[in-house]
């Protein structure tokens, strides 16, 4: 079942088109949804997201069983995320270069930060300009590390009793992979640093990451479709 998902949603990835535009005061757009998606604002209120809609910082995004959401960032970033996840923008901002007070030849100012929580389930992320200079700019909490990037494609998914739909039922924690770039997790055992073509295991938020020799079932077979192609 979980395979046959996944072909529909990279055959509609492959053949999405016309991308609204992403709304000024927005952290980005849905550009694609598949099933019953919602996003829950800081005050409570709950909303169905559509194609086309606006995501915005406070927000919790949240899929339902065998639905899938691509969002496009304002910097360029992308984030698909996987049936069964709830992902909180915490704190985004993003005004591109702009010019200070000073006149011509004034280097432009960017004011920018990416912070994420993933709170359940997991997803595949493209890094956008956020980060790209400045580091500690982006950051994605999870329950057991706290991912950086280093100009980055890579992967996640956390387990918490919840990964039913892999035989055998792997373990609980946090499962990573890099595609390009790398990603550095950081928690109480200290950092792990995981590059293109490698995975690692992380059980608790106190316990080092394990380097894993081949990709982990909990990812799947094959990674999520590239979240720049769902456009």
């Amino acid at each position: 079942m979980m395979n046959s998902l996944k072909i529909l949603l990279l055959t509609l990835c492959l053949g999405a088109v016309g991308t609204p535009a992403l709304a000024d005061s927005s952290a980005g757009t849905a550009t694609l949804v598949t099933g019953h998606v919602s996003a829950a604002a800081p005050s409570g209120e709950i909303r169905d997201l559509i194609k086309g809609g606006a995501v915005y910082a406070g927000e919790v995004i949240i899929t339902a069983a065998g639905s899938y959401v691509n969002i496009a960032f304002s910097d360029g970033g992308r984030v698909l995320l996987r049936p069964e996840t709830r992902f909180a923008i915490e704190r985004y901002q993003y005004a591109g270069a702009q010019a200070p007070a000073g006149g011509q030849g004034a280097q432009p100012v960017r004011q920018e930060s990416a912070f994420f929580r993933l709170l359940k389930g997991g997803f595949r992320a493209v890094s956008g300009l956020i980060g790209h200079t400045r580091r500690e700019d982006y950051a994605v909490q999870t329950p057991v590390a706290t991912i950086g990037i280093r100009g980055t494609d890579y992967e996640v998914r956390y387990c918490s009793g919840d990964c039913g739909d892999i035989t055998p039922v792997p373990k609980d924690g946090l499962y990573a992979g890099v595609q390009s770039g790398a990603i550095a997790l950081n928690n109480g055992g200290g950092q792990v640093t995981t590059t293109a073509g490698q995975y690692v295991f992380i059980s608790g938020a106190g316990n080092a990451g394990v380097p894993l020799s081949l990709r982990p079932a909990a990812l799947g077979h094959q990674p999520l479709p590239d979240p720049k192609t769902c456009n």
